[in-house]
């Protein structure tokens, strides 16, 4: 037979299991009342949104949704990152070769073409491609301009000698001259697998000096031709 144990206002039930008396809020002698209900979250006519899981026993709030992991990016490069991979400096060429005229127009032609060369790049495989863009010349007299063509031979374009052209000087005193060129490459990038990205700016390369010797011209009067009299005056 199963025993009774006492509850705590001295009464037992048949089973032996315990009642409470709860006494009411107002002090009032209170008979026994029933177990307040359970919350359950999210049911009801209006469901309550809980600020934190220990305000509503027995909730779990919905964990916040997490983006979306982005894929890693290969790290974009400066000019500074590529400067390394442009090797080889312009050259300068005249016509005429090495001298000419005072008052006449000296044909200067650079020669600097597009450049490609692949290695690593900040831990990436990379290809980096070079174009010339701008030719800034210094004519060694304290004149310079900078022009969008290397230049071309009088011959190549058409033109007598001593014409004028694109990156032509013409000296105005006899003496000796520094000509120099400098030029400036655009630069893109693409890492294996990837498109081609430009970079912005410029880099320049300085060619090594070339010597021009201007000359003076003096007008006489001969008898013959120098093919007449090769060892004549002027000839």
């Amino acid at each position: 037979m199963r025993g009774a144990t006492s509850g705590d206002d001295g009464s037992t039930d048949q089973t032996g299991r315990s009642r409470h008396a709860h006494n009411s809020r107002d002090g009032g002698s209170g008979g026994a009342s029933a177990d307040p209900p359970t919350y359950v979250p999210g049911t009801g006519p209006q469901a309550l949104q809980c600020d934190s899981a220990d305000l509503c026993p027995g909730s779990e709030q919905p964990a916040a949704a997490k983006a979306p992991a982005k894929p890693g990016s290969a790290p974009t490069p400066g000019l500074s990152d590529v400067e390394r991979f442009l090797v080889g400096n312009p050259t300068v060429s005249s016509e005429p070769n090495g001298w000419t005229v005072v008052g006449q127009e000296t044909n200067f032609i650079a020669k600097a073409g597009e450049s490609e060369k692949s290695g690593t790049l900040l831990g990436q495989p990379v290809t980096v491609h070079f174009t010339p863009v701008a030719y800034a010349w210094r004519y060694g007299d304290g004149s310079g301009k900078t022009t969008t063509t290397p230049g071309a031979r009088w011959e190549a374009s058409g033109l007598s000698n001593f014409a004028k052209t694109a990156t032509s000087h013409a000296y105005a005193a006899r003496g000796t001259y520094a000509v120099t060129v400098t030029v400036a490459y655009s630069a893109r990038y693409r890492y294996a697998g990837q498109g081609w990205v430009s970079i912005a700016g410029t880099l320049g390369l300085t060619s090594d000096p070339i010597t021009i010797q201007v000359k003076g011209v003096k007008t006489v009067l001969v008898g013959k031709t120098c093919t007449e009299n090769p060892s004549g005056p002027g000839c």
